[in-house]
């Protein structure tokens, strides 16, 4: 059937009005922004390099030396304090030593060597009997602060005891 009154177009609701208005002003206004911000970016490196001319020309020679001399001696102070927080302290191995060693055992020499891939301490040594050597075994694998260890050339000593080599790859932490 053919209508001959035409009807009106059904209206949009008010919130699909607003928006599509709103998608159209929100990328004009990020636009307009960036014009505005660069511009007064612009405007204040200009009077920063001017305040800096400023300057520049109140110093006198010496102030500017004088200037130059404190930030060469800050420099070097901030690299010694660098330093000084990555200083590792090869003192604190003894104690560390100390509180692994068996008391029936002796180290007879000590080795200490510093690489990249860390810190090892190697060692001949003495102990009084094979007991002893196993215990001194069981405090080398209970301590955290050896990353690995080796023992070697496990042999009787010539005036009694048993001798061995000892290898320990110790933790960065304890020199800290």
């Amino acid at each position: 059937m053919v209508e001959i009154i035409p009807k009106a177009p059904p209206k949009r609701p008010l919130w699909q009005n607003i928006l599509f208005f709103l998608s159209l002003a929100a990328p004009i206004a990020a636009i307009a922004g960036y014009f505005v911000l660069d511009h007064y970016a612009d405007q204040s490196g200009k009077g920063v390099k001017g305040l800096r001319a400023q300057i520049a020309q109140v110093k006198t020679p010496e102030e500017m030396s004088l200037e130059n001399e404190l930030f060469e001696a800050q420099d070097k102070i901030n690299d010694f304090s660098g330093l000084l927080e990555n200083h590792k302290y090869a003192s604190k191995l003894f104690p560390f030593l100390g509180s692994i060693c068996h008391p029936k055992v002796q180290f007879q020499s000590l080795d200490f060597v510093v690489s990249d891939s860390g810190f090892s301490v190697s060692f001949p040594a003495l102990a009084e009997s094979y007991e002893v050597l196993h215990q001194q075994l069981l405090i080398l694998r209970s301590a955290e602060s050896i990353q690995s260890f080796e023992m070697s050339d496990i042999g009787m000593g010539k005036e009694g005891g048993v001798t061995f080599s000892l290898s320990l790859n110790i933790s960065p932490q304890i020199f800290q």
